[in-house]
């Protein structure tokens, strides 16, 4: 496998199903050989599996997207109806980044992937910071419209009346403080969140406010260019399901290695039926002790 361009067959003829897309991507990981995760990657997308990937991430038509699509049109018209609702919402979501979750973006991300995998065949979770992003992606569950609604408001967590801890409960607001555009990626549907945008649009409703929230109006995309554009983003997609894409604040970076370095110990105690936990950055990898491998 170490020899992928000098083989004297095609490795693509051979990788037809997600499965084999996985099996050649973590002997290239385990390698640790960027060059050859490259080659890999080459390999995977002139092959059938590849084509199958790419054609399982659905584009912002699919019911996702439209559900999306509809939920911000309604929040948008609320705002319009009774716009003193923008001040507290807007409150709501500063409270959240700076309170009791400032410093836990990084562990209810995880928690969040941890519940997708929980009943669901899959079994990791990849979570990588650069000096410019935040990753976090898992081969679970793809995200239904009970997560989004969840994602969406502040009190509607579907991991309620459930054994799930995280799933977007009011933890994963606190992305606000290390971000100003989260995006989620999953098979079922991908979509961002835009504090530009956000205030573009509420703006005109209450021009006397100082902010605007930013998790009530999000927008439905087109993965694939996203996917192809960003070489990270692209190693996670040939065998994730979900992956949370944050473009990080000035600062946050220090702020989120921190968080990697104090991760939890007691994860695997709490999530037992996740298999590998890895945390990287451009300088290190830890494999969370403790979980079956």
């Amino acid at each position: 496998m170490a020899k992928v361009k000098t083989l004297p067959w095609d490795p693509a003829e051979y990788i037809e199903t997600e499965d084999d897309v996985v099996m050649y991507l973590e002997v290239a990981y385990e390698d640790g050989d960027p060059v050859l995760i490259a080659d890999v990657l080459d390999v995977i997308a002139r092959s059938k599996g590849g084509a199958d990937v790419r054609a399982k991430w659905s584009s912002q038509d699919y019911d996702i997207g439209e559900y999306i699509r509809k939920e911000s049109e309604k929040s948008l018209e609320s705002y319009r109806s009774q716009p003193n609702n923008l001040r507290e919402d807007a409150n709501q979501e500063e409270d959240t980044a700076r309170g009791g979750y400032a410093h836990r973006q990084l562990f209810e991300l995880v928690q969040n992937s941890a519940d997708a995998l929980a009943g669901s065949e899959g079994e990791y979770i990849w979570v990588r910071l650069t000096p410019t992003h935040l990753y976090c992606a898992d081969n679970g569950r793809p995200i239904d419209q009970k997560g989004a609604r969840a994602l969406l408001f502040s009190h509607l967590s579907s991991k309620r009346g459930t054994s799930e801890i995280g799933r977007f409960g009011l933890g994963f607001k606190s992305v606000i403080g290390v971000t100003d555009t989260p995006e989620f990626f999953s098979r079922s549907g991908s979509f961002r969140l835009d504090r530009a945008r956000s205030t573009e649009l509420l703006r005109p409703i209450a021009p006397e406010i100082e902010g605007y929230p930013v998790l009530r109006l999000a927008e439905p995309i087109d993965p694939w260019p996203e996917i192809e554009a960003d070489p990270d983003l692209r190693e996670m997609a040939y065998w994730a399901t979900n992956i949370v894409r944050l473009p990080l604040k000035q600062g946050a970076h220090e702020a989120l290695e921190k968080q990697m370095e104090e991760f939890p110990a007691e994860f695997p105690l709490l999530s037992k039926h996740v298999k590998r936990l890895v945390l990287q950055t451009d300088t290190r990898e830890v494999i969370v002790p403790g979980l079956v491998d």
